[in-house]
């Protein structure tokens, strides 16, 4: 493994509210290659993170539309942020399906992710049919690992419905979604979620406050309820940045916050990831001395 001074490092000085106004350092993962890694969700002590599915040579799989196939894979974190022993996860469902884009409720029995419908609908963004994204909810069995794979019952074919997250107390999950209604390409949506993950209540648009006429994407929920998401809005430094905003307060004029550099970069940045500790966390980036895809950065206040 290369010295951690060895790889793309980045300082500077922090105002949002993770930092709680300290120095803040990126680093990019050994693990990244010219492949994409991306949505890093840390469970205990393990770390989960999207990656595509590949062949036995290790060339990434498309599927007929010439779209990557992407799977999950865990890993074990060390203190400097790195990831060792990487494998895929263990499934009882086979076959060459999407699998990305995850979150987990706190005692990892429940995983939510993002994948596709097998049946064809229609992409009204894309005028044509299309295998559209929808939201898939799986149970960890000892022995079995990942079985009972359900598709969430608001998935609607002819609509995309993607990056699960959910709140801290596990009550509510957040999502993508392009449903009627929808402000800009993808809009932020939420639903109620029952105390054993078996039922929903009404999918609701969050507000105009959060939601732009651009498009926002893979939302996730930090342990004092802040909600970090990225869009490409006008505004901001590069393609996606990341954008924070405080679920707690009741303020009406409040906006979301671009995060400052090094989290947001030039290039795309996106899929943030706090810990509970608040101060350490994963993001994934297609930044500059990137590896050619997406890269997976971790990030801490130091």
């Amino acid at each position: 493994m290369k010295m951690i001074r060895l790889n793309l490092l980045f300082v500077c000085f922090m105002s949002f509210c993770f930092s709680q106004q300290k120095d803040v350092e990126v680093v990019k993962l050994d693990l990244n290659s010219e492949l994409d890694h991306f949505a890093a969700r840390r469970v205990g002590d393990i770390v989960y993170f999207s990656h595509n599915l590949t062949t036995k040579r290790g060339r990434a799989i498309k599927d007929k539309y010439s779209g990557f196939v992407y799977t999950m894979y865990t890993a074990r974190p060390i203190d400097d942020g790195q990831l060792l022993e990487v494998k895929p996860i263990e499934k009882t469902q086979v076959g060459s399906f999407n699998m990305s884009a995850a979150t987990f409720s706190k005692d990892g029995k429940f995983m939510y992710f993002t994948s596709n419908h097998r049946g064809k609908g229609i992409n009204k963004l894309k005028g044509m049919t299309t295998y559209n994204l929808l939201i898939q909810r799986a149970e960890f069995v000892e022995g079995k690992g990942w079985t009972n794979f359900t598709t969430l019952p608001f998935c609607d074919p002819d609509h995309n419905f993607a990056h699960p997250a959910l709140s801290p107390d596990g009550k509510t999950l957040y999502f993508i979604a392009d449903i009627k209604g929808t402000k800009g390409k993808s809009d932020l949506y939420k639903v109620s979620v029952s105390a054993g993950h078996t039922s929903y209540g009404d999918v609701v648009r969050l507000d105009n406050a959060i939601n732009s006429s651009r498009t926002e994407i893979f939302p996730f929920v930090s342990a004092d309820n802040t909600l970090y998401f990225s869009s490409d809005r006008r505004g901001g430094k590069g393609g996606l940045d990341i954008y924070s905003f405080d679920l707690n307060s009741s303020a009406d004029n409040q906006e979301p916050v671009s995060l400052d550099e090094p989290i947001n970069s030039y290039g795309d940045d996106f899929s943030f990831f706090l810990n509970d500790d608040l101060t350490t966390g994963y993001l994934s980036s297609r930044r500059y001395k990137g590896e050619g895809g997406d890269d997976l950065y971790y990030f801490f206040n130091f």
